[in-house]
């Protein structure tokens, strides 16, 4: 398999959200029901924002136990082109050394959302929020997901 796989629009993107850290999860104000993940849930590190290929991750055989981390985590999925519609990419950054466990698996399905840099952070908060969203949620460790 290619280390540098290209990521067409139609691909699905998994991201990986802990449900127990409050600031990555939104709520109703009044009833303080869970209303998916909050616009940090999105926000990129110095390298971008984690995600796995969805495609990569079937054709390596790995579910979502495998892309889970603990417990806690919930796994939010949404297509590439709705990454770059919104003025943001998705590369391949299969293999990442800077992860737990990289031998794992999963790593082979690893890219990044890039584009950030250069951006304020009101642009930055804008785009995180788009992003969180347009996500649906595939695994919930508390509810029943389709």
């Amino acid at each position: 398999m290619s280390e540098e796989q290209e990521i067409p629009g139609g691909d699905l993107l998994w991201r990986r959200v802990n449900i127990k850290q409050p600031c990555m999860m939104r709520y109703d104000s009044v009833t303080q029901e869970e209303l998916g993940p909050s616009s940090a849930a999105f926000k990129p590190h110095d390298d971008g924002t984690s995600v796995y290929v969805r495609r990569i991750l079937d054709e390596c055989e790995v579910g979502l136990a495998e892309v889970s981390e603990n417990s806690h985590d919930s796994i939010w999925e949404l297509e590439s082109k709705s990454v770059r519609d919104q003025d943001l990419d998705v590369i391949s950054d299969a293999w990442p050394q800077d992860v737990p466990d990289p031998g794992h698996l999963r790593n082979a399905a690893h890219a990044l959302i890039v584009g950030w840099e250069g951006l304020g952070r009101k642009q930055v908060d804008k785009k995180a929020k788009a992003l969180a969203r347009l996500a649906s949620c595939v695994h919930h460790p508390e509810k029943r997901t389709p």
